[in-house]
């Protein structure tokens, strides 16, 4: 930033609450209006994000207040970035079975198939002697 100018000022936790203050709101607006989809949380979180950075990397260093939106809108488009970047997920799946196949509910038998089991099992009661009645 440039020094010399009255508009540069040593980013104090005074100075980066007033920076907050005045831009909130349009850098909330700016990194939405650049989102793949219209989602105001994210944005809003992308914001915070922005100026957790500034607070991170510009404590204690010379800003010029004059153009320090520029600044927040440089650090936003690196948060969008590795926001994005992060979500892309380059692992491939090692399961080989279909992923619908995967997520739909295990078979259940039919009422039918419950019937004959529940008979057959009767049957093979009804066969056996009691115990301890000797055949």
């Amino acid at each position: 930033m440039y020094e010399g100018t009255a508009a540069a000022q040593t980013a104090s936790p005074s100075v980066l609450s007033d920076v907050f203050a005045t831009h909130s709101d349009r850098l909330t607006h700016f990194v939405f209006n650049r989102l793949d989809r219209a989602d105001w949380h994210l944005a809003e979180d992308l914001a915070s994000e922005t100026f957790l950075r500034l607070v991170r990397d510009y404590t204690g260093r010379e800003i010029d207040m004059d153009r320090v939106f520029g600044l927040l809108a440089t650090i936003a488009r690196h948060a969008i970035t590795d926001h994005y970047r992060l979500r892309r997920s380059t692992e491939t799946p090692v399961d080989t079975t279909d992923w619908f196949q995967a997520r739909s509910l295990p078979v259940d038998f039919s009422a039918e198939d419950y019937a004959l089991a529940d008979l057959t099992a009767r049957a093979l009661l009804a066969e056996t002697a009691p115990l301890g009645v000797a055949a």
